[in-house]
């Protein structure tokens, strides 16, 4: 069995409509662009940990299909991880006898700052979004109280915010993905993970001016686009960096109203474990690594109340 007819029958019966659509889109770009044009005639039982590790090494180098340059820790762990478990199918069917990716491990990811608003810039959004009369843009505001992310926020229906107890229910997520015929589009799809399915309180600050937009807004979402339909992403990116320039803040991506929630919430004391299950992490360690950096002021406050015992 070659290694490209191994990766294609992997994705279709080990899978099959079961991954959601963006992962399933990623893996298959994986494999016609990178696997198979490398390594899909090699019979699959010949393969060796020394040629996939080799491969990884080339991919990182000069896997670029754009440029010719290399491609991030993320996608290189992500071919890995699509191999791995490839190899696990087919040493499952008996197609080989070993994994050659067993013991292979992953590559380290650069550790990247944080990107958020401080408090001042924060401030200077929230009256930017006040000034603009302009209710798409309080979803900034909801993405800077509760973390949201852009596809999560873009999601939201009337009918998963619950003002009466101040909850909204993070049940889907929106992304421009590509039709059958290869033309963009919105797909509504599940969230990131199973963590990100969540429940997240509102601040009353927060209630009141989603109870006020609900009032007048002709649309069943949350955040309407033209004629009270969704809106697209690259749309509400664009409308946010225009806001950013009103109010005179540095450039920043949309991803830094999430980091900026969190930035505040350790601030402000809350915990990690409470934290974790606001944003939507799977665990409370991939919050403490992210954040662990804005939690200096806080851990020098705690040290100065410690009681001197004599």
């Amino acid at each position: 069995m070659t290694t490209e007819k191994l990766m294609r029958e992997w994705l279709i019966y080990r899978f099959g409509d079961r991954l959601k659509a963006r992962t399933s889109s990623r893996y298959s770009e994986m494999i016609n662009l990178h696997i198979i044009p490398a390594l899909g005639e090699r019979d699959a039982e010949g393969l060796g940990r020394r040629d996939i590790i080799a491969f990884l090494a080339g991919e990182k180098k000069h896997g670029n299909k754009r440029n010719g340059g290399g491609l991030s820790a993320s996608s290189v762990n992500t071919m890995l991880c699509v191999l791995k478990l490839a190899f696990d199918y087919a040493c499952e069917m008996e197609y080989t006898e070993n994994n050659p990716c067993a013991g292979i491990k992953r590559t380290g990811t650069d550790s990247r700052r944080v990107e958020a608003f401080s408090t001042g810039e924060q401030i200077a959004v929230e009256k930017a979004v006040e000034a603009s009369g302009d209710i798409r843009l309080h979803g900034i505001v909801l993405c800077l109280y509760t973390g949201l992310r852009i596809g999560e926020l873009l999601g939201l229906t009337w009918e998963d915010v619950d003002l009466e107890n101040g909850i909204i229910t993070v049940n889907k997520t929106v992304y421009r993905g590509k039709d059958d015929a290869g033309r963009g589009c919105l797909v509504v799809d599940r969230p990131k993970t199973k963590a990100s399915n969540r429940l997240i309180p509102l601040p009353d600050y927060v209630i009141r001016m989603l109870e006020e937009d609900l009032r007048r807004s002709g649309s069943r979402f949350v955040v309407p686009g033209k004629g009270g339909e969704r809106m697209p992403v690259r749309t509400y990116q664009h409308l946010f960096r225009r806001l950013t320039e009103r109010a005179d803040v540095p450039r920043k991506g949309f991803h830094a109203l999430r980091h900026t929630f969190a930035t505040r919430a350790v601030e402000s004391g809350m915990d990690i474990r409470t934290l974790a299950d606001i944003m939507g992490h799977q665990n409370a360690s991939v919050t403490l690594n992210r954040y662990a950096h804005c939690m200096m002021s806080h851990k020098i406050q705690a040290m100065k109340n410690l009681p001197l015992i004599r």
